[in-house]
């Protein structure tokens, strides 16, 4: 579920841009009842859209029901002139993104290794071939590893087969927080595993790893801890949203008590 009315439009134009690749700006603008300026700057953060305005552009996608509401709170959260407005559009997103569907411990034991949300996020690649070599070869990883990956998404739901090819589910899913699971505090201790291996084989230029030390309110851990998860949210749905993907990256943020071994 995208985070802001903003990655849903990129997303939009990417799709027609998938099935028709020469739909331009210009004719995605003219569809949705914009100037092509105009919309180059909602785009571009650098204007924004008004309620009436927002709610002709879902109508002319075909937004229903939730998924239009969805479309007009985004753009009130953002634009609204009355302080009211944009707290309730606030508040009715809150509500909606608590409601999303999560993946329950039980059943993410079976995907908590890393490739398998790798495979996920590269079968929505273009230019991605579809099959186990070609997985392989693009993660680093056996024939044999992709074959039991995709067979193992598959039978948990996560993808699907259609006209021969493998489909990700359009369910938003996400585990849950702040309840300890072996499987997931694993995926972790992977993930982490992985960013250790990056810093030592890639080139500063292709990664990005940092970290901040910085005194903080330890009553206020639980306010850190949403907005990271807003922050981490809004950013990988952004990217994902935008054309031209061609690989697979991870984003891991840290925050915990700065300590000894033996404190």
């Amino acid at each position: 579920m995208s985070s802001t009315y903003r990655s849903i439009l990129i997303e939009e134009l990417r799709k027609r841009q998938r099935k028709n690749p020469s739909y331009s700006l210009r004719a995605y603008a003219r569809d949705i009842g914009l100037s092509v300026s105009r919309l180059s700057e909602v785009l571009n953060s650098k204007a924004g859209l008004s309620d009436a305005r927002a709610a002709v552009i879902a109508d002319r996608l075909h937004f229903k029901g939730k998924d239009k509401a969805y479309f007009i709170d985004l753009v009130q959260a953002e634009h609204a002139r009355s302080k009211i407005a944009k707290r309730s559009a606030t508040e009715r997103l809150k509500a909606y993104r608590m409601s999303l569907k999560k993946i329950a411990d039980e059943d993410f034991h079976l995907i908590a290794d890393w490739q398998n949300l790798a495979v996920l996020e590269l079968i929505d690649i273009p230019g991605v071939s579809q099959n186990f070599h070609e997985i392989a070869n693009r993660l680093q990883i056996t024939v044999a590893e992709a074959e039991a990956t995709i067979n193992r998404l598959l039978q948990i739901g996560l993808l699907k087969e259609m006209d021969g090819r493998w489909l990700t589910s359009d369910s938003d899913s996400t585990t849950s927080a702040d309840i300890p699971s072996t499987a997931i505090q694993n995926f972790h201790r992977q993930m982490l595993g992985r960013a250790q291996r990056s810093l030592q084989a890639d080139p500063v230029e292709s990664r990005d790893l940092s970290s901040v030390v910085f005194g903080l309110d330890s009553e206020q851990l639980a306010y850190a801890k949403d907005r990271i998860r807003e922050f981490r949210r809004m950013l990988s749905q952004e990217l994902a949203a935008m054309p031209s993907k061609n690989k697979v990256y991870s984003l891991s943020i840290q925050l915990f008590e700065l300590k000894g071994d033996e404190a």
